[in-house]
């Protein structure tokens, strides 16, 4: 596990950087921090301060220096660290945020409606196994002009205008499908495993949501604890520049240094304006996974929790069992068999069943028949038999065993894939861990030679040159350090959601 804190300034120590690793606590301590202790703990005259650095034993602050770096501790007590204490009010944490995504991201809502659907869908009824029933009810009327012709001496023709008449019907009918070749209970089975895949199409977008969620949130994280880098370089590069100056004016050294220094400021003040904004994008990406305005204001703590302790051989044999997409491709092949028997139950026949209630009523003013009723029951049985349909069942047949065997490939690819990913993920994972321990000793060696650097600036023993390097490796050793414990870190999450247990863990 490895954690990033920082201690106040008002208990007057000097604030580290603790890396747990394996039980054993490792602080580093910013050179920044360093010289601020020189300003809280300045030394008296003929005082002595033990560096451990040979010719740097006798070390005392002229008071121009001193009056600078005052400054900046008051800059700090004023301004610093009561933004710190109204930030820690809005702090968001990785399970709050993975709790809001899971509640308000758009892609989780559509998977858990595509769940729903495939629920309502996997049914008896839906899969033909259940009768029909169909009730029918009509009352007609009609008005006709009506000439009848009778075969009789008297009265041959009879005509009748606007005769009216009714027609009143109702039936109940009732058709079951006994026999259909067993499609039915293919069809059922079918949909058994498309609601299946369903369920793991909603895992594997939850277990995804939560991957970019946490690497979101860390990221972040990685651009604050930078951000405070840039910080310390250019409160460094500030002391440069205001002891360049004085330097300047007392004559010992030229302007080219002082502007120099002046220049290396403004450089690390664009670095730390373009920091800010990689801040900035950083939260609203997060925003965004959690569904809510970009604007929206938060804080994460400065501590990265990384698990040192994976396996790739149990973290292989998981991903075999629970990985969502490798589970749903092996549902797919399930489903192209289930469509193959579909399609070869048609080559049987087809018996149902029927039967009814009736009842009809028409009468008229006019007309052979001026009244009919009639009521009962109906029932009967229906048999088909398709025997040839210009080979369109063997055609359908093939194809379904050719998709058949395209979903078996598919389903291997995809387990080959995953498993490089795994491979891959995994070594990278071991190298960042590698990575933390060596650049945590090049850290160390960089703020040192940075501390020195400054120091020998100080005395006029070096140049702004020498300085700026000290400055540059010892920056860029901090940022490479921090991006080891994020790799690490992002490196586990890939693994975990690789292995299907993302979505169960910790997170």
């Amino acid at each position: 596990m490895i954690l990033h804190s920082r201690k106040d300034l008002h208990s007057q120590k000097i604030p580290p950087i603790l890396f747990f690793k394996g039980g054993e606590t490792h602080k580093k301590t910013p050179l920044l921090a360093k010289i601020l202790q020189y300003a809280i703990f300045p030394l008296g005259k003929g005082d002595r301060r033990e560096t451990g650095k040979g010719d740097l034993k006798n070390l005392r602050l002229d008071p121009s220096l001193r009056k600078i770096i005052n400054i900046v501790h008051v800059f700090f007590l004023l301004f610093i660290f009561p933004l710190a204490t109204q930030a820690q009010e809005n702090i968001l944490t990785l399970e709050e945020a993975i709790r809001t995504g899971l509640e308000n991201n758009f892609s989780v809502k559509i998977a858990q409606n595509d769940q729903e659907i495939a629920n309502n869908n996997f049914s008896p009824g839906n899969a033909g196994m259940l009768p029909n029933l169909d009730v029918l009810a009509s009352r007609n009327y009609e008005v006709q002009d009506i000439e009848l012709t009778f075969d009789r001496a008297e009265d041959p023709t009879r005509t009748v205008n606007g005769a009216r008449s009714n027609a009143t019907a109702a039936s109940a009918l009732v058709s079951w499908t006994i026999f259909d070749g067993t499609r039915m209970f293919a069809t059922y089975n079918k949909l058994n495993e498309i609601q299946q895949a369903s369920n793991l199409d909603a895992q594997a977008t939850v277990e995804n949501l939560v991957a970019d969620i946490a690497s979101a949130y860390y990221t972040v994280i990685l651009e604050q604890e930078l951000l405070t880098v840039i910080q310390n370089a250019l409160e460094l590069s500030d002391i440069r520049k205001q002891l360049a100056k004085t330097q300047y004016e007392v004559g010992r050294t030229s302007k080219l240094e002082y502007l120099a220094a002046q220049a290396d400021y403004n450089a690390d003040t664009s670095a730390l304006i373009s920091q800010r904004q990689q801040i900035y994008n950083a939260k609203v990406d997060l925003n965004t996974l959690l569904a809510r305005p970009p604007d929206t204001k938060f804080s994460v703590p400065n501590q990265i929790d990384a698990n040192l302790e994976l396996r790739l051989a149990g973290l292989k044999e998981t991903m075999l069992s629970a990985n969502p997409q490798l589970l749903r491709a092996r549902q797919e092949e399930n489903v192209a068999y289930l469509t193959t028997r579909e399609l070869r139950a048609d080559r049987l026949p087809v018996i149902s069943v029927e039967g009814g209630y009736a009842y009809a009523l028409s009468e008229a003013e006019a007309g052979i028949l001026l009244g009919n009723r009639s009521n009962g029951f109906l029932y009967g049985v229906t048999a088909r038999w398709n025997l040839f349909n210009g080979f369109n069942k063997n055609r359908l047949i093939q194809n379904a065993q050719i998709a058949m065997e395209t979903q078996q490939y598919a389903t291997q690819d995809l387990r080959l894939q995953l498993e490089a990913g795994l491979e891959k993920t995994f070594i990278n994972y071991t190298n960042s861990i590698q990575l933390i321990e060596l650049e945590t000793e090049n850290e160390a060696i960089a703020q040192e030679r940075a501390e020195i650097a400054l120091e020998r600036y100080r005395l006029g023993n070096s140049n702004s040159l020498e300085l700026r390097e000290a400055q540059r490796i010892a920056v860029a050793a901090s940022g490479r350090l921090l991006d080891a414990v994020y790799s690490t870190k992002i490196a586990e999450i890939e693994l975990m959601r690789l292995s299907g247990k993302l979505a169960s863990s910790s997170y």
